[in-house]
């Protein structure tokens, strides 16, 4: 019970306001009982004093006979009795008797003559009234019923103040209790002026204020998270691509080795030099090309894209790629029709932007048999614009798809050179357009190969 009383502040709340109340009214009732009774009595005897003086002041002009009459109309109206006398009688007012003077609460004695005689009177006025003593005797009988009401006016006005009191601090300390498990997810509905209803209003502008912090360190938690793994990506994509790079590199320096030794040392036909000097020379241009592609990526990774921007013509860089492009598709009897019915004019890097378009329009020309046709489309609407360079003629396996811009990723696992580059080219064209922030995919048609962009200008 003491515990539960302890942890319960409406409990100390009504017990400490009955308390309060009970002791005060009971001390209150205890003053009124010990004073109203005296001060009655005491109020009465000054007034039973000043009415005896204008009593005598009256009989000094009265007749005997006439005083007689208006000293016993006197102990009427006063609630007293007197008594009347000269050298030989005594004549008395009233029920008491001489004795009775004795336990009167107040005496007055005073002369007094008149008109038709000569002699001179004593008249002696005593209270006999006991109202101060029914008033205690009744504060008395009464007190049982006081105290009871007390009693229930003390526990009806605690629970009212405990209630009052303790209801809206209640409420702030059960959402105390949802702030420390972090829910912000309320609001302290408590609408009063005084500290409990500031209070309450401070809690709501707090959690107010720390649910937005807390939205604030939520995103910037996610934000961090997701720049840990990006972190994490491009760390396995540079060890996977130095690991690419080592091996690409491996095997054109391992076969000019092999070549340089065995001219040197005359080995069978490298004897003749000026037969496998030339295949050194081409080994050599491999890893020089590889080089200078491995050069251009670190390049663009570590470069400040904005301030190299220029705004260049869509259709002119197509033209460009097209024109330099030409004698290699020439070769192999393919077709080029840039369709091109609108101009649009792009912010880019001209030098990136004019490799991007060239290795795409390449591989497009490159990867497509003999004699098949590429399309360089441009769609401009409402929707967005699209640049759509299709090859006809060749498809790419599905499970490759999702590969296509990983550095050194060959459809052809025999990774021969004659079907193909060294693999960094659609890398290079993912990097360049990564930075632009120009989205791009590629995926099969009924035709061919499609690569599309999608420009915001």
């Amino acid at each position: 019970m003491r515990k539960k009383i302890k942890n319960s502040l409406s409990i100390k709340v009504f017990l400490w306001v009955f308390s309060a109340l009970t002791i005060c009214s009971m001390l209150i009732y205890g003053i009124v009982l010990t004073v109203l009774p005296k001060q009655y009595q005491v109020t009465s005897d000054r007034q039973l004093d000043a009415n005896t003086e204008l009593l005598v002041s009256k009989l000094q002009n009265m007749r005997y006979e006439d005083a007689v009459e208006e000293i016993y109309n006197f102990c009427i109206r006063n609630n007293s009795a007197a008594a009347l006398s000269d050298d030989k009688t005594t004549l008395s007012f009233g029920e008491i008797k001489a004795e009775g003077f004795e336990i009167a609460t107040l005496s007055i004695a005073t002369s007094v003559t008149f008109s038709d005689k000569e002699t001179e009177y004593a008249l002696m006025i005593s209270s006999i009234s006991k109202t101060a003593d029914v008033i205690l005797s009744l504060m008395f009988r009464f007190l049982p019923a006081v105290f009871v009401i007390i009693l229930f006016l003390s526990s009806l006005s605690a629970f009212i103040c405990s209630k009052v009191i303790v209801s809206p601090i209640a409420k702030i300390s059960k959402i105390s209790r949802r702030m420390t498990l972090l829910d912000m997810t309320w609001r302290c509905e408590v609408k009063s002026d005084d500290e409990i209803g500031v209070l309450a209003s401070s809690l709501n502008t707090m959690a107010g204020r720390l649910q937005e912090t807390m939205e604030e360190l939520k995103n910037a938690n996610q934000e961090l998270s997701d720049d840990v793994e990006k972190f994490k990506t491009l760390e396995e994509q540079r060890r996977n691509f130095f690991a690419a790079v080592s091996h690409e590199l491996k095997t054109p320096l391992t076969i000019l080795k092999g070549q340089i030794e065995n001219m040197i040392l005359g080995y069978g036909a490298y004897q003749n030099h000026e037969a496998y000097l030339p295949e050194a020379l081409k080994s050599t241009e491999e890893i020089e090309h590889l080089i200078r592609e491995i050069i251009t990526i670190s390049k663009m990774e570590h470069m400040d894209l904005q301030n190299t921007l220029q705004e260049v013509s869509l259709k002119q860089t197509i033209n460009d790629t097209v024109e330099a492009i030409f004698p290699l598709a020439q070769d192999k009897n393919i077709q080029i029709h840039p369709i091109i019915r609108a101009d649009m004019i792009l912010s880019v890097n001209p030098n990136l932007w004019k490799k991007a378009l060239s290795n795409i329009i390449g591989n497009a020309v490159r990867h497509s048999p003999r004699g098949e046709d590429v399309f360089i489309t441009f769609e401009s609407c409402e929707k967005g614009n699209t640049l759509l360079i299709e090859n006809t003629g060749a498809s790419i396996p599905n499970d490759d798809l999702p590969h296509m811009f990983t550095p050194f990723y060959r459809t052809d696992k025999s990774r021969n050179k004659a079907t193909g580059g060294n693999g960094l080219g659609l890398y290079i064209v993912k990097t360049i357009l990564d930075l632009h922030h120009i989205a791009y995919g590629i995926k099969n048609t009924e035709k061919g190969v499609v690569f599309f962009l999608y420009l915001n200008g």
